[in-house]
C-alpha cells in the first residue's frame, strides 16, 4: 500500500505552508476530514490550486442539476476504469461521504448489470466508463441510452466530472502521490479498491 512517503517523486507542501492556504481548500478540507496531499503538491506552482478547487467547485461539489451522489459514482467510475489507486481511494471515501453507501461503491465494476444501480445511475456509470481512458472507448450507445434520463445541461455534467478526474488520474499517477491514512479507510469496505492497490500502481 502507497503509505511510504518517500514513494512520492514531488514531496507536497506542509500543511502551514502559505502557499497551501486557500479557502475552498479549507472548504474541502472539512468535509473530508484531512489535507489532500495531490493539492498540496499542486500549490507548489503558482495558480494551479485555486484553478483546480474551482473545477472540483463548479463540477463537483457546487450547485448543480445532478444530485451530488450522482456525480460522486460517476468520479469514482472514472478513477476505477483508470485504474489509478490514489485517486479512486479519495473519491470513494469523499462518495461515502456525500452519501453513497459502502455496497453500492463495492459494487461499481458490476454497475452495468448489478441491481444495487438504477437505470439512471448505469446510463451516467457507462459515460464515465467511455471516458476513463485514452482513447476513450465509442461513447455512442452510452450517449443513447443516457439520453432517456437526462438533459443535455445534465450530460455536461457528467462529461464535466470525467474530464475533471482525467485531470486527476494523471496528475497522482504521474507524481505517485502518497495516500493519507484518513481515506485508506474505504480500503476496509470497497474489495476492488484493495485489489487496486495490491497491483502497485500509484
Amino acid at each position: 500500500m502507497m503509505t511510504t512517503a518517500d514513494l512520492a517523486r514531488v514531496a507536497p507542501l506542509a500543511a502551514d505552508d502559505p502557499r497551501s492556504q486557500d479557502p475552498k481548500l479549507e472548504d474541502l478540507v472539512n468535509f473530508v476530514g484531512y489535507r489532500p496531499n495531490a493539492l498540496l503538491t499542486m500549490a507548489r506552482k503558482p495558480g494551479v490550486l485555486p484553478a483546480v478547487l474551482g473545477l472540483v467547485q463548479t463540477t463537483l461539489r457546487g450547485a448543480g442539476l445532478l444530485e451530488p451522489a450522482l456525480r460522486f459514482l460517476v468520479c469514482a467510475e472514472t478513477c476505477r476504469g483508470a485504474r489509478c489507486a490514489y485517486s479512486s481511494v479519495h473519491v470513494v471515501h469523499a462518495a461515502h461521504h456525500a452519501g453513497v453507501g459502502w455496497a453500492q461503491l463495492d459494487a461499481l465494476p458490476h454497475h452495468a448489470r448489478g441491481d444495487r444501480f438504477s437505470p439512471r445511475e448505469r446510463a451516467a456509470l457507462a459515460i464515465a466508463a467511455a471516458g476513463a481512458t485514452l482513447p476513450v472507448g465509442d461513447p455512442s450507445q452510452a450517449f443513447e441510452a443516457a439520453r432517456e434520463h437526462f438533459s443535455e445541461d445534465e450530460l455536461l455534467e457528467i462529461v464535466s466530472v470525467v474530464a475533471l478526474f482525467g485531470w486527476f488520474n494523471r496528475w497522482n499517477s504521474l507524481m505517485r502521490t502518497t495516500l493519507e491514512d484518513v481515506p485508506a479507510e474505504a480500503l476496509e469496505h470497497v474489495g476492488w479498491l484493495r485489489e487496486l492497490m495490491a497491483e502497485g500502481r500509484p
